[in-house]
């Protein structure tokens, strides 16, 4: 039979490691608040970039769909661009777009890229397919599935 030696933390130990813990939950994979802009087709929707936190940098990531009966190749890639606060582009980034196939009754797939950026106030992400030129400044946001309303219950 194995004996076993338990040692006893101090309070003061417990909280350390409990702040620990919670500092490095919030540091690295939290999402942060950044604003952003996508601009999607007519026969695909582009989501809005997300930027979550990670070592060195950040992860900006989305999804990609293919509208309703479209039979086109998906795109290859997304551009993401980082904005200034006067509109102008600071960095750019490119994201590969994994197939979404058709007859696989696929309809969304997700893009990433990792950046070392350092995002300041008022800075922005903006998306779009690559097509070898600039997103579109005005980029119009749209939502990759409409949420269904809950009608109301009432007791």
């Amino acid at each position: 039979m194995r004996n076993t030696i338990r040692r006893r933390t101090s309070p003061a130990g417990q909280i350390s490691v409990l702040l620990l813990c919670l500092s490095a939950c919030a540091t690295s994979g939290s999402s942060v608040a950044i604003g952003s802009q996508a601009s999607g087709s007519s026969y695909f929707s582009l989501s809005r970039p997300g930027a979550y936190k990670i070592q060195g940098g950040f992860e900006v990531a989305g999804r990609v769909c293919r509208r309703a009966r479209t039979t086109l190749l998906s795109p290859s890639r997304v551009r993401v661009e980082h904005v200034g606060p006067g509109g102008e582009v600071i960095e750019v980034a490119h994201a590969v777009v994994p197939v979404i196939y058709r007859r696989a009754d696929q309809a969304c797939s997700r893009y990433a890229a990792r950046v070392n950026w350092t995002i300041a106030d008022g800075e922005t992400l903006r998306a779009c397919f690559e097509r070898g030129k600039a997103c579109p400044v005005a980029a119009e946001s749209k939502a990759v599935i409409a949420v269904p309303v809950a009608p109301a219950v009432t007791p």
